[in-house]
């Protein structure tokens, strides 16, 4: 039998790389050499005796059951927090309609107890109220959850997800050198403290507590990405694992538990970790088989009896300050995605989540260090919820799956023989109890069209594969004709519109930042987080010195913390900046001008700038997680600091046509200089998108409307800033607001626009 496949062909161009931490943690590990694949009936399944309700969820080493039925859980990432809550219904539709029947989130703690409380018990500062409507919201869409509470979460979010004032309730003595993550006695009651309220909002909305046939949370992961933490002995981190597992327990949590990259929760026969799944996180780009599939012979070998599902799987990568925007990366195009998930179901996956799904922003200055304002991840549903050729590809997929998912996760891998007329198209099969067989056709070879065949002991298959192209053959027992999976959807007819730019430049008012007419002392040694500041917008600070003196700013130096750049400083004595003398590892050095015709110390203004806080956990990132300078020295003693905490309140104002109090110092700041816009919308229909399209030099922030949109950084790759509809006024006035801090070239706006287009379901 001779059977002919023809694959869309389409390919993108993309120019960078890049590779998941974790990934990279085990590429080198001699545990995980490529071997012939385990076959994944060859074990038993885990016993039902680990679930506390094996009627309404449990999982057996082939499948998920819920409410008696076998369930491919296909599942996408949204961050509810980095999408505007009037935008989410739109989200859960477009996830909806792509076949997703899950939804998967982390919990960021940082986002939801944003002061510091008075202690452990109290919880007056948490408002988690977000992830009611959240978890709620995706009930009525009909979607089953995945909670990922922490409470480090990664997620190229400011400090990981952690508080900023959580160092604060560091000992002064601990049990390791390095705290987060520690099974330290204090960091463990201060987990317990967040988990507890967590719980406490997913406990009564888990699927257990749902009527048969409803939705609800169906899994909840404790820590994450445990592997990348090389520094606590094994046993260390199994009693944090231990302590958060029998914790949530008891705060109600009764759905299976799970972890990611996790090795210390595989194959625990008794206690609180007794029956966790570890899942598998692969972020391979164009190595699928060599990278994704290498974790999973490791994965199969340490955690036989459990089923195989990917917590992360491929669905983009970010973008950071100076690299590459997500959709001009290499590796990351939408066949890609198509390619990496039909090989997990030739593995024998039974569930998948993709990192990211739905697309986002790191608004205001929550995005980790050094990272991008938009978090678009080149995700199937776009940060601003447009949907593309990703988009496409998860909808053939989703329709895949929901037919064949749970028989393919049921069907036996075989070996098969066969012959190509192209080494570089790959054959495996799996079949079914019934008979029924599965060939995956796949190939990685993403430069060129392939066409060839494939010949076996009883037919051939004729492929026409695109680069990196990869399709299933779905042949029913006893049938001589099968059929081909995915079908992709075609792309529709789109109307003909044409978009629309309001220029800004012609309407722009220019003027530099009020210096502060009120300033608060720091004591020696203190920080701004010791003054109750959590946030990294520009700070001023203030100081006296003698003429012509020589200071030492210190500071988080270029390369210090995970090889990112350094903190920024600028220095002003009589509103004219002040070069700076040096830089070394932690320092800035400037010589101050002398003034003969002055007398005694002179005032010196400093301007500070802080990229971010890492989204990793280490000893140099705790080491450097304060905000702001450490000191600055004169003469090796330690001079007073005065600090003004003025731009984001400022922001704030102008971007709501208010004035500001301070008296205006145009010409005598050299630090900031705002430039503001007023503006009103042309007519437009409700599909109407909105970019802010800007070229300038300098780095700051964006506030639209009362909002803060994110960070602006000279050093690019972005230049398009999306503002979500909804804090638009579509009849009304609109203002923006941006902040510059100069650089080397200065600090200016050359060009701004809002382009308007028209977003086509």
């Amino acid at each position: 039998m001779r059977v002919t496949a023809t694959i869309l062909c389409g390919l993108m161009a993309c120019c960078a790389a890049g590779q998941n931490l974790t990934d990279l943690s085990v590429m080198d590990d001699r545990q995980a050499v490529a071997s012939e694949p385990v076959n994944i009936s060859d074990v038993p399944s885990i016993p039902d005796s680990v679930f506390l309700h094996p009627d309404r969820i449990r999982y057996d080493h082939r499948c998920f059951t819920i409410d008696g039925e076998d369930v491919f859980l296909f599942s996408g990432a949204f961050h509810y927090f980095r999408v505007p809550r009037p935008l989410w219904p739109d989200r859960f539709r477009k996830l909806k309609a792509a076949g997703f029947n899950c939804v998967e989130t982390y919990v960021p703690w940082n986002w939801h107890e944003r002061g510091m409380p008075r202690s452990l018990a109290d919880e007056s500062c948490i408002d988690l109220r977000p992830l009611e409507a959240f978890l709620d919201m995706a009930e009525e869409y009909g979607l089953y959850v995945i909670v990922r509470p922490g409470p480090y979460i990664c997620a190229e979010w400011s400090g990981g997800g952690y508080p900023q004032w959580l160092m604060r309730k560091r000992p002064a003595h601990t049990l390791h050198e390095v705290w987060l993550q520690s099974n330290d006695p204090e960091y463990l009651r201060w987990t317990g403290h967040w988990l507890k309220a967590v719980c406490r909002v997913v406990a009564p909305r888990q699927h257990t507590r749902r009527p048969s046939g409803g939705k609800g949370v169906i899994l909840f992961q404790i820590e994450n990405e445990y592997n990348r933490v090389k520094w606590f002995a094994r046993d260390d981190k199994r009693e944090v694992l231990e302590n958060m597992a029998g914790l949530v327990r008891q705060e109600g949590i009764d759905v299976p538990l799970i972890t990611c990259w996790t090795d210390e929760a595989r194959n625990v026969s008794e206690g609180p970790l007794n029956g966790i799944l570890d899942m598998v996180n692969s972020y391979p780009r164009w190595e699928v088989e060599r990278n994704f599939g290498r974790l999973i012979d490791r994965q199969m070998r340490t955690q036989p009896g459990k089923p195989l599902m990917a917590g992360e799987l491929q669905g983009g990568w970010m973008s950071d300050v100076g690299g590459e925007l997500s959709w001009n990366q290499d590796g990351l195009m939408p066949v890609q995605t198509q390619n990496i998930t039909l090989y997990a179901l030739q593995r024998g996956f039974c569930a998948v989540n993709y990192y990211m799904a739905v697309g986002g922003t790191n608004g205001d200055d929550w995005g980790a260090r050094q990272m991008t304002t938009t978090y678009d991840y080149a995700a199937a549903i776009g940060e601003d919820g447009s949907t593309n050729d990703r988009y496409r590809r998860l909808q053939g997929l989703g329709a895949l799956v929901r037919e064949h998912g749970t028989r393919i996760a049921r069907a036996d891998a075989v070996s098969l023989e066969y012959t190509t007329t192209d080494p570089d198209v790959r054959l495996a099969l799996r079949r079914a109890a019934n008979g029924d067989r599965y060939y995956f056709v796949r190939t990685e070879e993403h430069t060129r069209h392939h066409f060839g065949t494939l010949q076996t002991a009883d037919f051939a298959l004729d492929f026409s594969l695109e680069p990196f192209g990869s399709m299933v053959y779905y042949l029913p027992a006893g049938k001589q004709d099968g059929k081909w999976y995915p079908e992709v959807p075609l792309p529709g007819p789109r109307p003909v519109a044409k978009s629309d730019t309001v220029r800004l430049t012609d309407c722009a008012v220019s003027f530099a930042d009020p210096l502060p007419g009120k300033w608060k002392r720091l004591k020696r040694g203190e920080h701004l987080d010791d003054q109750g500041i959590y946030g990294r917008h520009l700070v001023y600070y203030r100081t006296y010195a003698p003429q012509g003196a020589l200071l030492q700013v210190c500071i988080t130096g270029e390369k210090m913390m995970n090889n990112t750049d350094g903190d920024g400083v600028l220095l002003a004595v009589d509103g004219k900046l002040v070069k700076s003398l040096r830089q070394e590892a932690d320092s800035i050095w400037f010589q101050l001008p002398q003034n003969p015709s002055a007398k005694g110390k002179q005032e010196v203004l400093l301007l500070y700038e802080s990229p971010g806080l890492q989204h990793h956990t280490n000893l140099a990132v705790e080491r450097h997680w304060k905000i702001g300078f450490d000191y600055v020295r004169c003469g090796g003693k330690e001079l007073p600091l005065e600090y003004a905490y003025t731009e984001e309140q400022h922001g704030q104002a102008l971007s709501q046509g208010q004035a500001l109090t301070e008296r205006k110092t145009d010409g005598c700041n050299p630090f900031i200089r705002w430039y503001t816009y007023a503006f009103t919308l042309p007519q437009q229909a409700d599909n109407a998108l909105y970019h802010l399209q800007l070229e300038h030099t300098g780095n700051g922030f964006i506030y639209v409307n009362g909002h803060c949109i994110g960070r602006c950084w000279q050093k690019g790759p972005q230049t398009s800033y999306y503002i979500p509809e909804c804090w638009l006024n579509k009849e009304g006035e609109n203002r923006i607001a941006i902040s510059l801090r100069p650089m080397n070239d200065g600090a200016e706006v050359k060009k701004a626009k809002i382009h308007v287009k028209w977003r086509h379901e």
